[in-house]
């Protein structure tokens, strides 16, 4: 399985000590990894040596002195797979707030196109019809407008939902797609802005 992405100042701290290793043969210390990326305190190594293994990139041994006993995972190849970020939760049904995450979901490169993408964990049964069900993950293009009959994530005053996008004369609907939900109709009062649109979902049997 693919490694999910690193930022780049992530792989900064990865290249600095896969050269260590190389010019070395041995792992750099906490400070010589402060001390040659010119950080100003061990702490933020550690966080960034911490996103490293949470990301999959570096292994402590078990019982090893953690300041020197470091093994690095090698970066994969592009592949025909992309990571994602999953983001939170969405919700068919009424708005909630959308809840933060930090994991990561693997799709099909040929899922994509150019832009970016981004994932959101599917809470509710108002989109059912259109074969969204509760527990699904939402794959979707980050863009701030639609076309009439696309399905969007959208924010009303904060709360996320993700419905079908109707543009009236005057006023913006969001529908569903289950009759035992009602429309949403966007009050020119209320905050609303397209987060994204809909491209696919990833559902686990």
């Amino acid at each position: 399985m693919n490694l999910p992405p690193l930022t780049d100042k992530e792989s900064r701290v990865y290249d600095f000590i896969a050269g260590y290793f190389e010019s070395h043969d041995r792992p750099p210390s906490y400070e010589e990894i402060r001390a040659g990326l010119g950080y100003a305190r061990v702490s933020s190594v550690q966080d960034f040596l911490s996103q490293l293994k949470q990301k999959g990139y570096l292994r402590v041994p078990i019982g090893a002195n953690k300041k020197r006993a470091i093994e690095l995972v090698s970066k994969r190849k592009i592949s025909d797979v992309e990571h994602l970020p999953l983001l939170g939760k969405v919700a068919a049904g009424l708005p909630i707030e959308a809840i933060e995450s930090r994991e990561y979901i693997e799709v099909p490169r040929s899922m994509l196109g150019q832009g970016t993408y981004f994932a959101l964990r599917v809470s509710g049964q108002s989109m059912r019809d259109e074969a969204i069900m509760d527990g699904d993950v939402v794959i979707l293009k980050k863009q701030s407008t639609a076309e009439n009959g696309q399905i969007v994530v959208a924010l009303i005053d904060g709360e996320a939902t993700i419905k079908t996008y109707v543009r009236k004369k005057n006023r913006i609907e969001l529908h569903p797609a289950n009759p035992d939900f009602q429309v949403i109709t966007v009050e020119d009062s209320q905050e609303f802005s397209i987060e994204g649109v809909l491209i696919g979902l990833v559902r686990r049997w």
